[in-house]
């Protein structure tokens, strides 16, 4: 109906929808500063009009408008700059997570330096050049055994620090799974508060906010990809499933049919094989990651060949229920024990303690192609190799002046070795050498004179042409990139050990395919700078075009303190105009009421 009580009433509505705009005008100000915040907009359209057209009312000047009202308070949001963002996060955090660590590892190597491992090779053949020329100095003999000492301490060194950074690479990658399950379960609960607010017929803008920023920094762990559901319900998973069954990590419903991850903490061979090979092997691994209760820690026995120990060992990672087990391809709970000794409960058949990796019923390793995880993940292989260049690089220095200073190419109990394995027990001191265990002879360190110098076979003889010998190994290209972990000095030798008729000893011949030792060292470390400067070079890049797409991004969904400031006067002019009516009206129904009492 029209009349002073309806103007009245529009006035009415009016104020009451200029005031909601204003609260949340106050509210965008007050989170102008909180991190994900979207800005929001209060959506205002007309009430349903007096007057709609029917059989009743078809005579007459048309609708009369009721006023004005709050249809919803909507966020403002570009779903497609999210995905470009979350997209983008993935590759930068693959490689930041590389760079953090292969810096670590360049400042391990240390090159190029005045100390580290290239410059201590020039003086170890330095000192062996200067040693042919004065054989019988004592002097030269101690610097020959002291240079190759700090040769030998420095290997020990980088090999330990490596072993040890890639320790600290797997505590990372656990302290990411810890992270990884915590922001999966605030998601499902925020999405399940999401939807319980869009049944109720009002809008989470908050609430999706929360979830939207959780997803975000997950996007950098690892590849992600949301399935949008109703309700404005998300379904969440990696973007890499590896044949998984129903990889979903959050979904909307059923909420708790969804997957987790567990870490491995340890790989311990069963059958007294070393560590990679192939063999029976307990693995334990702690469910969700939590290593902070036993009652966590689960093991499982596995079958497991050289290549999928590698992989078990740089990987760690499961996939697992909800309950934080290891499952397989469909999903059944694989079979262990936890740490009291009891069976897990088990979703197939079979006997305690036969998991593989391979088969379709053994556990499965998440393995994403992006993100910090795989970061972290690729950079233990790259430790892995430069440990074994490490080893091989150590290995041809003992093989080649072993031979040379004992004059032969097999090792034999009565041999007086200068590189021995500081670890092996045995008459055979050159057995499993690596950069870890390489160590000059005691005997050799308390008596130099033991130092054998000379083309005779004994330590006394002092022509120096065996010192020249070694000396001259520093140009030899040797096999050492085909060096195995099993290869013993004559089967590295081959055929490339026989007698110089020169200097009348034995000594390592060339081969067409091969390096000298340097120049092999050289390329480990050219390779190192390569990968470092790759993995800066990327994050660089990939800071702009983020820093670029979150400007486009705050530029739709970020507060402006001025925009929201024009708003609000805006409003407030809009407010008192209502208001300002509603006066009218008063005096008008005072004119109407009052006036006719005269």
């Amino acid at each position: 109906m029209s009349g002073l009580f309806s103007t009245f009433n529009v006035a009415k509505r009016g104020m009451f929808a200029q005031q909601k705009a204003i609260d949340v005008t106050s509210h965008n100000i007050a989170n102008a500063n909180t991190e994900g915040y979207s800005r929001q907009r209060a959506t205002m359209e007309t009430s349903k009009p007096f007057g709609m057209p029917s059989l009743n009312n078809s005579i007459g000047p048309g609708q009369l408008g009721t006023g004005v009202q709050i249809s919803s308070i909507v966020r403002i949001r570009d779903s497609f700059l999210d995905y470009q963002v979350r997209t983008e996060n993935g590759t930068k955090g693959l490689y930041e997570g590389r760079e953090k660590f292969l810096v670590e590892i360049e400042s391990i190597i240390n090159e190029p330096s005045s100390t580290g491992i290239s410059t201590l090779i020039g003086k170890v053949f330095d000192s062996w050049q200067e040693l042919s020329k004065h054989p019988e100095s004592s002097n030269a003999r101690t610097v020959v055994a002291q240079q190759s000492k700090a040769l030998t301490d420095e290997l020990n060194n980088a090999y330990n620090q490596l072993i040890k950074l890639k320790g600290n690479s797997q505590e990372v990658i656990k302290q990411n799974v810890v992270d990884i399950n915590n922001m999966l379960d605030q998601i499902s609960e925020l999405n399940q508060q999401v939807i319980g607010v869009k049944v109720g017929g009002n809008e989470p803008n908050d609430l999706m906010d929360k979830r939207d920023l959780l997803v975000d920094q997950l996007s950098a762990k690892f590849g992600i990809t949301i399935d949008k559901k109703s309700l404005a319900g998300e379904d969440l998973r990696p973007t890499e499933d590896l044949g998984v069954d129903n990889a979903y990590l959050v979904r909307s419903s059923p909420n708790d049919e969804v997957r987790r991850f567990s870490y491995i903490n340890t790989i311990i061979p069963k059958d007294g094989q070393k560590p990679g090979e192939s063999g029976t092997y307990d693995v334990t691994y702690y469910k969700n990651g939590d290593m902070s209760s036993e009652e966590n820690k689960v093991t499982i026995t596995m079958e497991l060949e050289s290549e999928d120990y590698t992989t078990l060992d740089q990987g760690r990672v499961l996939w697992s229920d909800k309950e934080g087990y290891a499952i397989d391809k469909v999903g059944n709970r694989i079979e262990g024990v936890n740490s009291k000794g009891n069976d897990i409960p088990v979703g197939l058949t079979g006997t305690r303690g036969t998991a593989t990796l391979t088969t379709d019923t053994g556990i499965k390793l998440f393995q994403p192609e992006k993100g910090e995880l795989k970061g972290y993940m690729s950079v233990q292989k790259d430790i892995d190799v430069y440990v074994d260049q490490l080893n091989r690089l150590a290995k041809s220095i003992a093989f080649s002046i072993n031979a040379v200073h004992s004059g032969k190419d097999d090792v034999t109990a009565d041999d007086l070795m200068f590189f021995i394995n500081s670890k092996d027990n045995t008459q055979l001191g050159e057995k499993d050498i690596n950069a870890g265990n390489i160590s000059i002879n005691e005997v050799i360190l308390k008596d130099v004179m033991n130092i054998k110098v000379g083309k005779g076979n004994a330590p006394g003889e002092t022509d120096g042409n065996r010192a020249l010998a070694i000396a001259k190994l520093r140009d030899v290209r040797l096999e050492i990139q085909s060096i195995s972990n099993v290869m013993d000095r004559k089967a590295f030798l081959s055929n490339n050990f026989s007698l110089n008729p020169v200097l009348g000893v034995n000594t390592v011949g060339s081969s067409t395919g091969g390096m000298t030792i340097n120049s092999y060292f050289k390329d480990t470390v050219n390779r190192l700078a390569v990968q470092t400067q790759e993995a800066k070079r990327i994050v660089k890049n990939h800071e702009a075009l983020l820093a670029s797409l979150d400007e486009s991004r705050t530029s739709i969904s970020g507060v402006s303190l001025d925009e929201e400031m024009a708003n609000m006067i805006q409003f407030q002019h809009a407010y008192q105009a209502n208001a300002k009516i509603i006066s009218v009206v008063d005096e008008l129904l005072d004119v109407v009421i009052n006036g006719l009492k005269r």
